[in-house]
């Protein structure tokens, strides 16, 4: 059994899309980093990353051709009312300056744009001028709702690797891919991302939950932030792709401590993003997660997240068949 080290910090440090990382939490896209006071106190707190609130495509459709949203395949006709109650305003010219603002004051710590998509026409052009505002890298959120039933899933997945690879070719930012978990095999859609020219899949996206409200007659939003119990899926798919994809892998939905974001490196997360605790708990919670990590490694005879990474992922396992159906009839039979 390992000691507990003495003597100085692990080393926290870490890589992501060819970006270093003083330490594995990013901050991911949210209200929290919808402006340059946001960004400058994830900075402050001691983020590693910290990822722009997502541009839709509806504001850009809507800059660009200044009038209202058109209600095109793939795009949602009730995009424009949802972006005014949600408070989401501006567009394009307001995006570049929060990149550039944002810069300015981040020092070491990378900014990393992000745009939320459904079509990949207008971002082939403002792809570069993220990278001319001076972004650090990329994230493609994409979220494509099926609009017919006669529309496969080979389709809706063709037209994300189309995204993909349209935008990498008009950028030198590295590209990482934010996806759900609804695809019918995560792990071959993470092959072709990478293959497309995406450095970096972000698992999973957590999409805001659907839900009724009986009295009133009207759809409402569900829960719209995670709990600490809803890793498990991201944990198990990156525990499969580590060593299988050419592309790295970062951890998200349901990241709530030091604990549960050393299983995602165990499993060969390259870093975990963090949104809910930070609006649970307030900026205070990167300085305590970082404390907390290193503890823990301290506790494991661990020298760094770097020597960690991978080390229980299935790549590493001699018996491999427990990270998938194994363990599901082990449940349910009992069976040790």
């Amino acid at each position: 059994m390992k000691q507990p080290m003495e003597g100085p910090m692990a080393d926290l440090t870490t890589t992501y899309l060819g970006l270093k990382l003083q330490n594995p939490f990013i901050v991911s896209a949210s209200g929290l980093t919808a402006s340059v006071d946001g960004v400058k106190k994830a900075v402050q707190a001691g983020a590693g990353a910290v990822v722009l609130k997502s541009l839709f495509e509806e504001q850009l459709r809507a800059d660009v051709k200044n009038i209202s949203i058109a209600p095109e395949e793939g795009a949602h006709p009730e995009a424009e009312f949802f972006l005014e109650q949600m408070g989401i305003h501006g567009g394009a010219g307001e995006y570049l300056s929060l990149i550039r603002d944002s810069k300015a004051l981040a020092g070491k710590t990378p900014i990393i744009a992000s745009v939320n998509c459904v079509e990949g026409d207008l971002w082939v052009d403002f792809a570069e001028q993220i990278e001319s505002a001076g972004a650090d890298a990329l994230e493609l959120n994409i979220a494509i709702f099926p609009p017919s039933s006669k529309i496969s899933s080979k389709e809706l997945e063709d037209r994300l690797i189309a995204i993909v690879r349209n935008v990498s070719v008009r950028t030198k930012l590295p590209i990482a891919v934010k996806i759900g978990p609804y695809y019918t095999n995560p792990a071959a859609l993470v092959d072709r991302l990478a293959g497309a020219g995406a450095k970096g899949a972000i698992l999973f996206n957590r999409f805001y939950r659907f839900d009724l409200d009986l009295d009133a007659r009207s759809l409402k939003a569900g829960p719209a932030r995670s709990g600490e119990a809803e890793y498990h899926e991201s944990l198990r798919w990156i525990a499969n792709l580590y060593g299988a994809v050419s592309c790295e892998l970062i951890g998200g939905t349901g990241i709530h401590s030091a604990e549960t974001a050393l299983k995602f490196i165990a499993v060969g997360a390259h870093a975990v993003q963090v949104c809910s605790l930070l609006y649970k708990s307030g900026w205070t919670a990167i300085p305590t997660l970082v404390s907390e990590m290193d503890k823990r490694l301290d506790r494991l005879g661990i020298p760094s997240v770097c020597s960690f990474r991978g080390a229980l992922s299935r790549l590493t396992s001699s018996q491999g068949e427990n990270y998938e159906r194994l363990q599901y009839i082990r449940a349910l039979t009992g069976i040790a």
